[in-house]
């Protein structure tokens, strides 16, 4: 049997930013002494889907018991089939906890430093005099500017004007990296924190540089592989769509004619390292099990990455993972994890340290213009994760 992984980590806070833990407390309240209490989680996935258009799938571990669900058409069109537990989404950021793994094994390969600056490996990508090293990529405190908030500006308020005009475009890395490098750096490489997109396209081009391979070779022999996960990829950068069984990627608009914009063909050579994979609740599931039982990494690895430190933004970050801390029954509890945004397709991902218990949801609209109360709705997802994360009481 594989040796289990036990990492110890500091208190955090969500990593959800405003979030905080008061808002799940004694969410499981009624939770049984021992086993999931299925009645609890159905109730709590029918008050996230009654909080949102499209699907909601979620599959939620606790040892080797496991519950899966799914509520809402795969469509907004009339007569879509009902979504299923096992339907693919696009996990979005969820990818860059599979992207840190390989680093780290090539950290423990002696292929790279993770103190080295990027331009050992990758010279005159970041035009900047102060370089950033490998680490800081992968915790974001680089400095690199997100491209995405470069190309799309206004995306984070809901102005889907660029998206409509260039969400299908094919780019290789390095363009995406020059759009970003155009403008300066957000701060010096140490010196603050800022999530960038940019920096784990860096990484996938760091990883194809030191293996020969492309990161989708990469990503399936050491990830996915090992850990198992058969209904995963990292779809062809010069791709769109989304194969097999899956609900539609929907981002609202604002508009009462065209409520949502169907984001099915955004360019997976936009996602790619930073998050371009394709998946199951199932296979994340399985994918984080993999993580913190030995399959992937050492324990001295699993323990660098997560070493949570403030972000300065309300939630903590480690090396490619992310953690929140739940309010449950026994005490506040940190889970380790990560929150996606693939184009429509929102994950959130959470689990124990030593994988007993394990939660992923995710859900097919990407409401930006307040249809639903959002508020409500994060406090909805909250209450469902800590429904499967929080022990039972003794």
């Amino acid at each position: 049997m594989r040796r289990r992984i036990i990492t110890a980590a500091a208190t955090a806070v969500g990593l959800v930013a405003g979030l905080a833990a008061v808002q799940v407390a004694n969410a499981d309240a009624e939770r049984p002494s021992r086993g999931l209490d299925t009645g609890l989680l159905e109730q709590r996935l029918a008050d996230v889907a009654a909080l949102t258009d499209g699907s909601v799938v979620v599959e939620v571990r606790e040892g080797r018991e496991t519950w899966k669900g799914a509520s809402g058409p795969r469509s907004l069109e009339e007569g879509a089939p009902d979504a299923r537990p096992g339907d693919r989404v696009r996990i979005g950021s969820v990818t860059k906890s599979m992207v840190a793994a390989v680093v780290l094994q090539l950290d423990g390969e002696g292929e790279l430093d993770l103190d080295d600056p990027i331009d050992r490996y990758l010279p005159g990508l970041l035009p900047y005099e102060e370089q950033p090293t490998v680490r800081q990529l992968l915790g974001h405190t680089g400095g690199v500017p997100d491209w995405v908030a470069v190309a799309y500006p206004g995306l984070e308020d809901g102005d889907l004007a660029e998206v409509r005009e260039g969400y299908e475009t094919y780019y290789e890395p390095e363009e995406l990296v020059a759009i970003a490098a155009a403008e300066n750096p957000s701060f010096p490489p140490g010196d603050g924190w800022a999530y960038s997109n940019t920096g784990y396209t860096l990484l996938g081009l760091l990883i194809e540089e030191r293996t020969g391979e492309t990161l989708r070779h990469e990503l399936r022999e050491r990830i996915f592989t090992p850990a198992g996960l058969d209904r995963t990829d990292l779809p062809r950068p010069d791709t769109s769509g989304i194969r097999g069984p899956h609900s539609v990627p929907y981002i609202s608009t604002d508009d009462p004619d065209e409520p949502y914009f169907d984001a099915t063909a955004a360019s997976y050579s936009q996602l790619w390292a930073s998050g371009g994979v394709v998946s199951t609740a199932h296979d994340v599931n399985d994918f984080y099990d993999a993580l913190t039982d030995g399959t992937l990494l050492t324990a001295d690895q699993l323990a660098e990455a997560t070493a949570f430190a403030d972000t300065g933004t309300g939630f903590q970050y480690g090396l490619g993972l992310g953690a929140i801390a739940l309010d449950c029954p026994a005490g506040e509890e940190l889970f380790l994890g990560h929150a996606g945004d693939g184009m429509g397709h929102l994950t959130r991902t959470f689990h124990s340290f030593d994988g007993d218990r394990q939660v992923t949801v995710s859900w097919s609209t990407d409401d930006k213009h307040g249809y639903h109360d959002p508020a409500q709705f994060e406090g909805a997802v909250f209450a469902l994760l800590a429904a499967g994360l929080c022990p039972a009481s003794e």
